[in-house]
């Protein structure tokens, strides 16, 4: 079987979170062949993941390289793109669909010689004034929309064009899958492969695609955000409305994607997985009141909430530490920045420590006594299977799939609740005994729900159905 795996600033050029998702399926559907699709921002440098065998090609796809010129004229397509995206209703979405699947035309163009003809799907089309005029339409329609100016209106179409080139990524002509790892962006790759080829299209969401959109929206003027956040929603929809199938990590993401327009008939929930003997239990604790955390330094995983805690949870436990271990990826050194700031300023620049990428979270949280999570927005984390498969107890907030995942066997607070975090925190801190019981319940959990060969297996019989083929034979 030949499979086009589509992500977003993932795999095989980052590690952890959903780019260890990818080495698995990958890895673990041995059987199948491999076309990779990598959206990046700019021309990347070698994958920081070696790539194994059954991977027959790697194509990134820079949003921010330089654009390829267009053939034809996508005036009226862009139009449709912009009038579509600014309305509320199903009429408007399908004339968003129009939009989007006439620009892939000329973005994506016929092929000469086996070899597709790139194109720059908005060059020449007048953007921004086509989005003001639509912006004009929508308002006179009664749809509230804030003022947007003129030099607006050309910030907006800059970076929606950027938005658009995944519309022009080459999918070989021989692939039988398409797999997005998430809305927006990867899902452009898999609609353009199932308008002009054919091509069955699988969504994965491991974290919600819109919703981290509008969390992580900027500073940008009134009129700016709103382009942006009205294009990303009618994507959004769009993808779930074309995908064959929907198939979110968790009931909570399954319940956005329902109410944004998914068939609840192609939804199929499937939760990560973790590999037990990558992670043996945890017999032995250190003898130190020390919190563990693993991930990412970025405004998503709200380190400062997790710091704040601490300082709560000192008053009560003055031994009490905390452990970092996460890469700042490019671009988020200033909010490390503040972090280590917020943590000055409380007096607790000792007490924390910043110890960079590890090998494996196995190794951190050997260094806690509690795994702790407080993010404000995740999927299923594979932070929080990972500790309860080392038998490590779990404090999380209560964001995505975290509280069906827990269950029973570790606590969830609110999210941005300093307060509430450090008294769960004190809870194990401060009872061996419940420590011990609640990282026990969490290990048979994890053996019981969430292993890696139950995650592969799931996906290989998707596949298998989705492509009518007969049934892979794991190798």
């Amino acid at each position: 079987m030949r499979v086009v795996l589509v992500n977003e600033g993932t795999y095989p050029y980052a590690t952890g979170g959903v780019s260890t998702w990818c080495n698995q399926l990958v890895r673990g559907l041995s059987e199948v062949e491999w076309d990779l699709v990598a959206i990046v921002g700019t021309e990347p440098d070698r994958p920081a993941i070696p790539l194994p065998a059954n991977v027959r090609s790697l194509r990134p796809v820079p949003v921010w390289g330089p654009p390829r010129p267009a053939r034809g004229r996508p005036e009226r397509a862009a139009g449709l793109l912009c009038r579509g995206m600014l309305g509320d209703t199903a009429a408007d979405l399908v004339l968003f669909g129009e939009g989007l699947r006439a620009l892939a035309d000329v973005a994506v163009g016929r092929t000469r010689f086996g070899r597709p003809v790139g194109r720059h799907p908005l060059a020449g089309a007048g953007l921004a004034d086509t989005l003001l005029d639509a912006w004009a339409r929508a308002r006179a329609d009664g749809i509230r929309l804030p003022t947007l100016t003129l030099r607006e209106a050309d910030e907006a179409a800059v970076l929606l064009e950027h938005a658009l080139r995944p519309l022009a990524a080459p999918i070989p002509e021989d692939a039988q899958l398409v797999h997005a790892n998430a809305n927006g962006l990867s899902s452009m790759v898999a609609l353009v492969a199932k308008w002009r080829l054919g091509v069955p299209f699988l969504m994965t969401e491991h974290g919600v695609y819109l919703r981290e959109r509008y969390l992580a929206a900027g500073a940008q003027s009134p009129g700016v955000k709103t382009a942006l956040l009205r294009f990303h929603r009618a994507l959004a929809r769009l993808s779930y409305w074309e995908a064959d199938l929907v198939a979110p990590v968790s009931g909570f993401n399954a319940r956005w994607a329902v109410r944004h327009g998914a068939d609840p008939a192609k939804l199929a929930v499937i939760g990560n997985g973790v590999d037990p003997a990558g992670f043996p239990l945890l017999a032995e604790e250190p003898a130190d009141p020390v919190i563990s955390w693993v991930g990412r330094i970025d405004p998503l995983k709200d380190l400062e909430t997790l710091i704040r805690a601490l300082a709560v949870v000192r008053r009560s436990i003055p031994a009490a530490r905390l452990h970092l271990a996460g890469p700042v990826p490019a671009g988020n050194e200033p909010y490390a920045a503040e972090c280590r700031a917020v943590a000055g300023s409380l007096g607790l620049a000792d007490a924390v420590t910043w110890a960079g990428p590890c090998a494996s979270s196995r190794e951190a949280f050997a260094v806690g006594q509690v795994a702790a999570l407080s993010s404000i927005s995740e999927g299923m984390p594979y932070t929080v299977l990972e500790a309860m498969m080392c038998g490590r107890p779990t404090v999380s907030t209560d964001v995505g799939g975290v509280a069906e995942a827990v269950g029973d066997a570790g606590l969830v607070v609110p999210p941005r609740d300093p307060e509430a975090f450090a008294a769960a925190c004190v809870a194990f801190l401060s009872a061996e005994r419940f420590r011990r019981e609640i990282g026990a319940r969490g290990r048979e959990r994890a053996l019981a729900q969430y292993t890696l060969d139950r995650c592969v297996s799931a996906y290989r019989d998707r596949y298998q159905a989705l492509t009518h083929t007969e049934a892979l034979v794991s190798a």
